[in-house]
Formats: C-alpha cells, sequence, structure tokens
C-alpha cells in the first residue's frame, strides 16, 4: 500500500502521541508530549486541524507527521510555526522531505488566504547539531536565523533573591486580574525583539493563562506602588515531562522587564525570587530557553541564578513576500 498523506483526524492523536514518544527516545531533545497536550493543541481556535496537521501513514501505521502553529495575521507579517518528524525505522525513505514539501505547501496556502497583502514567515526550531533537518529545511527555502539556547539546573538551588529596587514589590500572580495585563506587558517588553509577534486576547488565553500547563502560583509579578505589572516571570509545568523524566521541572516560559525599569537588577531579584518559589513548592529542576543574541543581558541573567548551558537550537526561517 502506497504511503498516505493526509490530514490529521482526532482519532489519529493516541498514534501520534506514541508516534512523538518514540522519536523523542531517539532524538534526546527533551520535548516531551502527552495526548492531552495533542489534544490541547489541536483545540487552538486559528488552527484548521485537518489542513494544518498533516500525518504520513502506512497501513495502519503513523509513520510521520508536520504540524503548522499559525498566529494571528493582524501584525506586520503573516507567521507560521512548523515543526514535524518521521519515525526513526522509516527515515531514508523520502517521508521527511515529502512532509516538508506538504508543510510548505500549507502555509503558502494560509498565506494566500489569509494575508496576501503581508509578507509570509514559516519557522522552524531545531537542534542545532541536527545537519539532517538542516538540509531538510534548506531543501524548501528555509535558512538559519537566529540561535537560542536552552538552559537548566537540577536540583533547584536555594536561592539569596536579593534587595528589589525602590518603590517595588514582588506578589503572585493572580488570575482574577493579571491576566490582560500581563500579555499587554509582555507585547510591550518584545515589542521590537526580532521575530516577536504581538499576542491576542484569544491566543494568549489559549497558549498562555488557559493553558492546563500553566503555573500562576510560582508565576511571580514585579509590581509599582500602584500595582502596575512592571516586570514578571511566568512559569509552566509538563506533566509529560515528569511522566518520563520522573522530575518536576519548572519551565520559565517568559522573562520580562519593562523598558523604564531594566538595568535596576530588577529581572535578577525576580528571577531568583521564582526559583526560591519553585524549590520550596517542590520542582526538582528548572529550565528556560533564552536568544543567544538577547540584547538586554538576559543571559548573564540566567548564568547567575545557577542555570547552565544544555541545548543549542537554531530557528530556521523562510520569508515569502507580499502575493497581492
Amino acid at each position: 500500500m502506497p504511503l498516505d498523506l493526509r490530514g490529521i483526524q482526532p482519532d489519529d492523536l493516541p498514534a501520534l502521541d506514541v508516534l512523538l514518544r518514540e522519536v523523542e527516545a531517539v532524538d534526546e531533545t527533551d520535548e516531551h508530549y502527552d495526548l492531552a497536550d495533542l489534544e490541547e493543541e489541536l483545540a487552538d481556535p486559528l488552527l484548521d486541524p485537518a489542513r494544518d496537521w498533516l500525518v504520513a501513514v502506512d497501513g495502519d501505521a503513523l509513520v510521520g507527521c508536520a504540524r503548522l502553529t499559525p498566529r494571528d495575521p493582524g501584525g506586520a507579517a503573516l507567521t507560521t510555526y512548523g515543526s514535524g518528524c518521521v519515525h526513526p525505522d522509516r527515515r531514508g525513505e523520502g517521508i521527511g522531505t515529502r512532509l516538508a514539501a506538504a508543510m510548505l505547501a500549507r502555509a503558502q496556502e494560509r498565506h494566500r488566504e489569509l494575508a496576501p497583502h503581508l509578507p509570509a514567515h514559516l519557522k522552524v526550531n531545531g537542534l542545532t547539531e541536527d545537519t539532517v533537518q538542516r538540509d531538510l529545511l534548506a531543501a524548501i527555502g528555509l535558512r538559519p536565523d537566529r540561535y537560542t539556547l536552552t538552559l537548566g539546573v537540577a536540583p533547584v538551588p536555594e536561592q539569596e533573591p536579593g534587595v528589589l529596587p525602590e518603590g517595588l514589590r514582588v506578589r503572585r500572580y493572580d488570575a482574577a486580574r493579571d491576566a490582560e495585563a500581563l500579555r499587554l506587558v509582555h507585547n510591550e517588553v518584545f515589542r521590537d525583539h526580532p521575530g516577536s509577534t504581538a499576542w491576542t486576547p484569544d491566543e494568549w488565553r489559549h497558549w498562555v493563562t488557559g493553558s492546563r500547563s500553566f503555573r500562576g502560583d510560582v508565576s511571580l509579578l514585579a509590581v509599582d506602588e500602584q500595582d502596575r505589572v512592571v516586570g514578571y516571570v511566568q512559569v509552566d509545568e509538563y506533566d509529560a515531562v515528569r511522566q518520563v523524566t520522573g522530575l518536576r521541572e519548572a519551565w520559565i516560559a517568559r522573562v520580562g522587564t519593562i523598558r523604564e525599569h531594566r538595568g535596576r537588577g530588577l529581572a535578577s531579584v525576580l528571577l531568583r525570587h521564582t526559583l526560591e518559589a519553585c524549590r520550596q513548592d517542590g520542582f526538582d529542576r528548572a529550565a528556560l530557553d533564552v536568544d543567544s543574541a538577547n540584547p538586554t543581558g538576559a543571559l548573564g541573567v540566567y548564568e547567575r541564578a545557577g542555570l547552565s548551558l544544555e541545548k543549542h537550537w537554531t530557528t530556521y526561517v523562510r520569508t515569502d513576500p507580499p502575493v497581492d
């Protein structure tokens, strides 16, 4: 029976869950999924699952996938993130080549349908050492653009938080009053960061504050005397990581300080407060990603808090011009 590339169906998710686990066992990216994660991602309101997620099926076996994660087209460009994999036993058969070409074709179709007046970015992240992926993406026009480092520490060390700048205090995230404020502050903090796309309320709710992985009880905010958020550390915890590794990992998903409060040591103090909250809550390790070219000095902040390099990632990008 010939290999079939088709859109995903809800009853494919258990097989996709198995595929991703078997791929991770070989590739060791430290990215772990469970079935509930896939169900949550498939519920993305911007996603057209049957067109944006593709699976490669050989008979009854799901042997590969390509997934697109769209961002809202309201900005200066239409940005779409891609990912994919092939079962380790089926590599070298051209399956990845077919999936990559199909992923690009769907991304270009989305461009024509949703925002033909804008340029379009297709972005894929991968381990820098993975030259097979690099060559596969080069064949469809994606080139290295930026580099990201994964830093981690285990166990989470006891922290001496230090002194906050005058007029500021630290408090825990409060869902009733902080969800929208945190989104707006995050968008402002990263407004000029290369490759950053502003989050809409629906995206933020789905992927951040409404996500099953979000840990608001150890996500901390720095606020001024009017209780305005001026800095934040937002933490996630993934059940799949604990299931595979046996460890509770505090994934520090987002860290930011508004411009007028930078250069005062706030990010360092707030990070240390957060790590100490995670340690006291029973987390076994902490980890995060940072852009290697981050202009704010974030890498030094994380290293001084005890985190060290674990993985090196490359973001590959293809940019297509407007089509109308």
